[in-house]
């Protein structure tokens, strides 16, 4: 990135020292947190850093417009009240929203801000060096051109492809797994979010009404790596769904009971331990029980779960069986190559028949991959790109469509009692009363340099609340989406596009969520309620009427997206679908897609078992296809 001039560095300091004006113990914005952010923001696409820098042009002009000055020549007043106007200005709370997220993101993760609220980042060292490592290979030692032997080339090594190359591996295949990102162990997991958003996320921000970013592991194990470790059966409402438009039984729930069962035995899947749900679990139980809703400890794949924390940047203690830790090493103890760094540039056809991949370093060293079988695995935007990037298995025109992301708010609540979300699970406890009416409240506790994050705040408000963290409670609302009708594209620039526009359905879906999740709050006791929405971030207990009676613009919801499904479409008919009720795509034999492009979206829950269970059923299939 350009370094900033010296006027957007004064503009951007002005406003980083505004929206986290510190106080009550919680340190404010300075030069460092601004160094911080360039250093940040260098590193993000040109796309992200032209958004970034339009942020910071878009409210410096407005300041001028407005008060006549520019913002740094206001008071602290006069700053405090501008804020508070662009939080509410349909034009002007995107900028904002956009620079108080990130500035939030990067001041919060100093190592100094985050020990001053109380925090220590730790890691645990690695004790040992097992066997399968010997199966690895890195991308950067990797000097010349290549070919590799296989009966299977995996692309992806997360919730679909780990698990279909450990089953093809058992079954006594060559398998090679190809994956972009790297094998990250434990000593990786300090709990930095910077350090894990550079080092084991890709992004991807959906455009439309409501700019939604889009979060996707990139390290071995996928998103499987980077999240609680929630496991939800796909409901059978949904699975119903998907038999009739398939015009099949295989999905119906008794098809699939024995391949979640395999899943959750091989992962130790369990309910959430209570001495680690800590004092939210009792939030979710009180309103709940106080209003009749039903409610649940969540399922997950931790069994010596130590309560670190901080799932999203990683399991410091290896206790979440994420497949980086199970499904891949088991492949690798079975004689599957592990290859890291890099990246698949297109399947080899020969005769309409996939014969192999060709792949490439970060250095540009390629490597070809002869196999009998390709499967796509990346994950359902990168799946769907590397399609589009290629050019083949879209005579349906279905490639990157019917996509449902999931849309994500929250809420957050305090109470006179202590939370301590930081020291807990942080998705420990569920309230599913409402899956069918499409939306599902869970504990979205962090870490005290995630949490301030989660509360829609800047300037002052943001300083009184994080100086109240240890006894605010979060929950998220994952969306079902009304339709799965956005769409990513691959752009001849290399850049990926996704659209979606939020709708009627899916802003009353979202509002209901949040109007729930503040009567549960309420029920236990909340003396204040945060809801994620930009113009109305706190509520005291005599203004929740208004907040129930008023839907929000879509505008005005910050939302989030960690399921993107559907990209691929599965189906009989060539001409509508993109590959078969067997994985297997229809215009290139011995090709097939395996992860979340293939999964009817919405679920209404975390996708992890769903894709691993259908994962599992299509390494059956796979197999005997080859034979």
């Amino acid at each position: 990135m350009t370094p900033m001039s010296f006027e957007e560095r004064r503009a951007a300091l002005a406003l980083l020292e505004a929206m986290i004006p510190g106080g009550e113990g919680v340190p404010g914005g300075d030069e460092a947190t601004l160094r911080r952010a360039e250093e940040v923001v260098g590193e993000l696409s040109p796309a992200l850093v032209g958004g970034w820098r339009a942020a910071l042009r878009a409210l410096s002009a407005a300041a001028v417009a407005s008060t006549g000055r520019p913002f740094h020549a206001l008071d602290a007043d006069a700053q405090e009240a501008t804020l508070g106007r662009w939080s509410k200005d349909p034009l002007l709370r995107g900028p904002y929203g956009v620079l108080l997220f990130f500035f939030k993101f990067v001041h919060f993760d100093r190592p100094a801000v985050y020990a001053r609220l109380g925090g220590a980042l730790k890691v645990m060292p690695v004790l040992d060096e097992p066997r399968w490592l010997r199966q690895l290979r890195r991308g950067e030692d990797i000097a010349a051109e290549e070919v590799v032997a296989c009966d299977v080339v995996v692309v992806g090594t997360g919730a679909g492809g780990a698990v279909v190359g450990h089953a093809l591996a058992a079954k006594g295949y060559a398998v090679a797994f190809v994956e972009e990102g790297d094998l990250h162990r434990r000593d990786a997991f300090d709990g930095s979010a910077v350090r894990a958003h550079q080092r084991f996320y890709r992004g991807a921000v959906a455009v439309g009404n409501a700019p939604m970013p889009v979060f996707m592991g990139r390290m071995v194990g996928g998103s499987t790596a980077i999240n609680g470790g929630t496991c939800f059966r796909t409901p059978p409402w949904v699975l119903d769904r998907w038999c009739d438009a398939l015009g099949t039984d295989d999905f119906a729930t008794p098809s699939m009971a024995p391949y979640f069962e395999r899943v959750e035995s091989f992962l130790g899947v369990a309910p959430t331990e209570e001495r680690y749900l800590g004092p939210i679990g009792g939030v979710f139980d009180r309103g709940c029980r106080a209003l009749g809703w039903s409610h649940l400890r969540i399922r997950r794949n931790a069994p010596g779960c130590q309560a670190s924390g901080f799932c999203d940047f990683g399991c410091r203690s290896d206790a979440r069986r994420s497949t980086n830790v199970s499904y891949v090493p088991a492949a690798l103890e079975r004689s599957a190559a592990l290859f890291t760094g890099l990246r698949a540039e297109r399947v080899r056809v020969e005769n309409g028949r996939a014969t192999g991949l060709d792949a490439v370093t970060r250095a540009g060293v390629r490597v070809r991959f002869q196999a009998r079988a390709v499967v796509l695995a990346g994950g359902a935007l990168p799946t769907a790109t590397f399609l589009q990037k290629q050019g083949i298995c879209d005579t349906s025109g279905q490639v990157g469509r019917n996509l449902s992301l999931h849309p994500s708010g929250g809420m957050s609540a305090l109470f006179d009692e202590p939370i301590r979300g930081a020291d807990h699970v942080p998705q420990g406890f569920a309230m599913d009363h409402f899956l069918r009416d499409g939306f599902l409240v869970l504990g979205a506790q962090s870490d005290r340099n995630v949490a301030p994050i989660a509360l829609p705040l800047g300037g002052r408000r943001l300083t009184a609340a994080v100086a109240q963290l240890d006894h605010i409670a979060t929950v998220g609302t994952l969306i079902a989406d009304d339709r799965p009708d956005a769409v990513v594209r691959y752009e001849r620039d290399g850049n990926v596009v996704v659209t979606k526009t939020i709708n009627a359905r899916d802003v009353a879906r979202v509002h209901a969520a949040m109007v729930r999740a503040g009567e549960m709050f309420l029920a236990a006791g909340a003396r204040r309620l945060y809801p994620v929405v930009t113009s109305s971030p706190v509520l005291e207990p005599g203004e929740f009427h208004r907040f129930k009676r008023t839907v929000p613009a879509a505008g005005d919801l910050p939302l989030l997206s960690y399921h993107p499904l559907g990209t691929c479409r599965m189906g009989r008919d060539p001409k509508t679908s993109v590959v078969d009720l067997d994985h297997q795509t229809h215009d290139m034999k011995r090709l097939f897609i395996v992860d979340g492009s293939t999964v009817a979206g919405p679920l209404g829950v975390n996708p992890q078992l769903t894709i691993m269970a259908v994962a599992t059923r299509a390494a059956e299939r796979i197999a005997d296809v080859l034979g």
